[in-house]
């Protein structure tokens, strides 16, 4: 965890899990980000670990609650005496970064369905932020940015700038799972449309749009036609069927080998955000990375099975 953070995460996001080949390739590459789910969080507390013993010293650590509907449903903001709650795994664990609350709101919900789970959500991250603040703790919420009707959007407006916040994250998977197929181009009208409004229904972000994360995705050919709100992508993915993960192989792969694979995954994502990355002045200005960065856009690589 470094000791310098920025207000939002910026450029290329590692999504990992507790397993022994993801923090090997934590400990190897030690990128500038890394997400976890916060369930994840959860069964690494229960094993003694917290994010600042189980992450390196220069990634700063994002916890999630886009979880699938079984795990982020039944779990509670607080403890109820039978489940621990949300504020609490935070707390105990201590990310950099939280984004909290999150209920599924899946586009073939019934409006009235999907304005109530984005209140529940909306109002659970109030709750986060005020608990974050009255303990002290050093973490920064993300709060999630709701996007299908002008009424969620605009709840979570309100919410956002009852924080003072000028970020959100925008979760991006149900523009690909839901069962309609591939949505890139309604994801990107979408993000389009949250940057045009949040200038002026955002006053805590000024006369700019709001910053935004995307979470689940970070494909450079995605990301590359994105409006310049975005400043900040997380995943697996890469391309369309690849990603880092499935080119990053730490029981076969020297440290070296790791580093130069992300190194070329973080160019990729910094030529393709409007805005660039903290990360391209460090990976962006050599030739090499430069060139493997236009091969993975291209998806010209081949990748391998995944670990």
């Amino acid at each position: 965890m470094t000791e310098h953070m920025e207000a939002i995460p910026q450029g290329s996001i590692a999504l990992v899990e507790p397993g022994h080949a993801h923090r090997a390739f934590l400990e190897a590459v030690e990128p500038r980000y890394a997400m976890m789910k916060y369930h994840h969080a959860n069964r690494l507390l229960k094993a003694g670990e917290t994010a600042e013993s189980w992450f390196p010293d220069g990634t700063d650590v994002i916890t999630t609650t886009n979880v699938v509907d079984n795990r982020n449903a039944p779990i509670p903001l607080e403890d109820n005496g039978y489940r621990r709650g949300e504020v609490d795994i935070i707390e105990d664990f201590g990310p950099d970064y939280h984004i909290p609350a999150d209920r599924s709101d899946y586009q073939d919900l019934e409006d009235g369905h999907r304005y109530q789970r984005t209140k529940e959500c909306m109002t659970g991250t109030v709750t986060v932020a005020n608990h974050i603040a009255d303990h002290g703790l050093d973490t920064q919420v993300i709060p999630f940015m709701k996007t299908t009707t002008p009424a969620e959007r605009e709840l979570c407006y309100r919410t956002i700038e009852q924080l003072g916040l000028d970020f959100a994250a925008v979760y991006c998977n149900q523009y690909f799972n839901d069962g309609r197929g591939v949505l890139i181009d309604q994801l990107l009208e979408d993000l389009e449309l949250v940057a045009s409004e949040s200038r002026s229904a955002v006053s805590s972000a000024g006369d700019d749009p709001l910053r935004l994360l995307t979470v689940s995705l970070l494909s450079p050919n995605v990301l590359a036609r994105a409006p310049d709100a975005v400043v900040a992508g997380s995943g697996q993915m890469v391309g369309t069927d690849r990603g880092w993960r499935e080119s990053i192989k730490p029981t076969k792969q020297s440290s070296e080998e790791m580093r130069e694979i992300y190194a070329d995954v973080e160019a990729a994502v910094a030529e393709a955000l409007p805005r660039g990355s903290p990360n391209e002045g460090e990976v962006g200005t050599a030739d090499r990375a430069q060139t493997a960065a236009k091969a993975w856009l291209r998806g010209d690589e081949q990748s391998e099975t995944p670990f």
